[in-house]
This record gives structure tokens, C-alpha cells and sequence, in this order.
């Protein structure tokens, strides 16, 4: 049975995580590890671990501070408009309602022929039906007003952030 962990293991990956292996470790753990099959192996994954991160350091690009700077800027003016703007729209559409409803009650109130025609639906025998279902009616009629804003809130919070 294989041993899991030697003494020596620590110190091989020193060694290796500080680009000492195998050269500029010591004789003496070089013998160790070319016998111990745990550190031999530590040194050969610490080894390529180091390989693949210089490599990925020198392929790196990273952008100028200035640019950086400048996109974070815009980012956060991008970001302040928009805070600023939910409560005016949500303002916005508060006034649209209430301007609605009151539209609706002048228009209501002073045309004859829209009175004369809900006289007509009250009187016949469809009152009662409604009159037995107002809350689905209610329902119904909430239901009309509350998906449409329920789904634009929806795609206003979902829509992600734009590149620059």
C-alpha cells in the first residue's frame, strides 16, 4: 500500500510554488523525492500548476488604468440615471392612471348615450348575472391592469447591463 502523505511533501511544494524545483531546491530533497512516489508526485503537479499560471500571465492583457477608470465612470453615471429615473416613471404612471380615471368619469358623467346604454344593460337580465359575479368581474378587470405592469417591472428588472 502507498503511503498518502510524507513529511518532506510541504517542503516540495515550496520548492516548486517558488519556481526552486528542481534545480534550485536542495540535494537533499531531490533524493527524497526521486524515492518517495508522494513528493515526486507533488513536484510534478506543483510544477505544471506553475508552468500554467506564468503562461497565463504573459498572455494577459490588462487594460490601461485610464480606460478603466473612464468605463467605471460611465458605469456609474449609467447606473445613478437609472436609480433616479424608477421613481419619475413610477410617478409617471401613477399620473396616467389617475388621468385615465378621471377621463373616464367626465366622459361617463356627461354623454347621454353612454348613460342611456348602461341604463339598458342594467335593466335587462344580464344585471343579475353580474351582480352574482362582480368579484370575478373585479377580478377580471384587475387582472387587465396588473399583468401588463407586472410584466413590464418584470423585463425593466431583467434587462442587464449594457457594454460599453
Amino acid at each position: 500500500m502507498k503511503p498518502l502523505e510524507c513529511v518532506y511533501e510541504a517542503d516540495v511544494l515550496a520548492a516548486a510554488m517558488e519556481s526552486r524545483w528542481p534545480d534550485g531546491a536542495e540535494a537533499q530533497l531531490r533524493a527524497h523525492a526521486a524515492t518517495c512516489a508522494v513528493c515526486s508526485e507533488a513536484a510534478l503537479v506543483a510544477g505544471a500548476i506553475c508552468e500554467a499560471s506564468l503562461e497565463t500571465r504573459s498572455s494577459t492583457v490588462v487594460p490601461d488604468s485610464g480606460r478603466v477608470w473612464h468605463q467605471a465612470q460611465i458605469r456609474a453615471r449609467r447606473e445613478a440615471i437609472a436609480a433616479a429615473a424608477r421613481p419619475i416613471t413610477a410617478v409617471q404612471l401613477v399620473a396616467f392612471a389617475c388621468a385615465t380615471g378621471l377621463l373616464g368619469a367626465c366622459f361617463g358623467a356627461t354623454s347621454s348615450w353612454f348613460q342611456a346604454a348602461l341604463q339598458k344593460i342594467a335593466s335587462t337580465s344580464f344585471a343579475p348575472l353580474l351582480a352574482q359575479h362582480a368579484s370575478l368581474a373585479i377580478a377580471g378587470a384587475a387582472a387587465l391592469l396588473l399583468v401588463p405592469a407586472a410584466a413590464w417591472f418584470a423585463i425593466a428588472r431583467s434587462e442587464p447591463n449594457r457594454p460599453n
